[in-house]
């Protein structure tokens, strides 16, 4: 059953991640967008990661921020953590954003709503929203219930996917990742809620 548009808005991390890709393989498009992405290929044929283990490779003494769950009337969307340096969450430091499905989501969908949040908080630059939402789309794959995407924001401010603890995908753009990660932490999020719980202030 689909769920109404303004559901499938918050923060599909980018519950995205599904385009009709293998989990250790990342289809790009267009070879601008091949570009703007990059898989290591020792990390995927490695035993996947917990989302403690992916924190560490980017993160000095990570600890959790604070947590949430996405729920919308009767609709479990899914459980959200936040990590970063000391537990303290800085937008110009390393982090780590994970989120644990409690429903079926496709990915095209999730980066099409992504992209709506985007615009929601400011971005209106369309050309570079389309470029955006084509990265996605091929990066993220579909998502089962009691799966997980982790995105990690590095030192680079560049964005790394992963799914079930193996990378998937990069996407080395500063301001895709302001943008992409503002869909939870920027103040005009649409789950301003959530967004206290994931920094710890509630």
């Amino acid at each position: 059953m689909s769920l109404p548009k303004y559901i499938l808005s918050p923060v599909f991390f980018a519950l995205s991640l599904t385009a009709a890709a293998q989990l250790n393989t990342v289809h790009a498009k267009t070879p601008e967008i091949q570009t703007q992405l990059s898989v290591s290929g020792a990390v995927m044929t490695n035993t996947p990661l917990s989302f403690e283990q992916i924190a560490q490779q980017y993160i000095k003494n990570p600890k959790v921020v604070g947590k949430a769950r996405l729920k919308i009337m009767f609709w479990k969307i899914y459980d959200a953590k936040l990590s970063a340096a000391d537990g303290l969450w800085n937008a110009e430091s390393p982090f780590a954003l994970s989120l644990t499905y409690l429903r079926d989501f496709d990915g095209e969908e999730i980066a099409s709503r992504s992209i709506d949040e985007m615009r929601d908080i400011g971005y209106e630059d369309e050309v570079l929203l389309a470029k955006w939402y084509e990265q996605m789309r091929a990066v993220f794959p579909n998502i089962k219930e009691g799966e997980n995407i982790t995105g990690v924001m590095d030192e680079n401010m560049h964005t790394h996917f992963y799914h079930e603890g193996k990378l998937i995908g990069s996407i080395d753009d500063k301001t895709f990742t302001q943008s992409f990660f503002g869909i939870w932490l920027h103040e005009k999020t649409s789950e301003p809620k959530m967004r206290k719980q994931l920094m710890g202030l509630i």
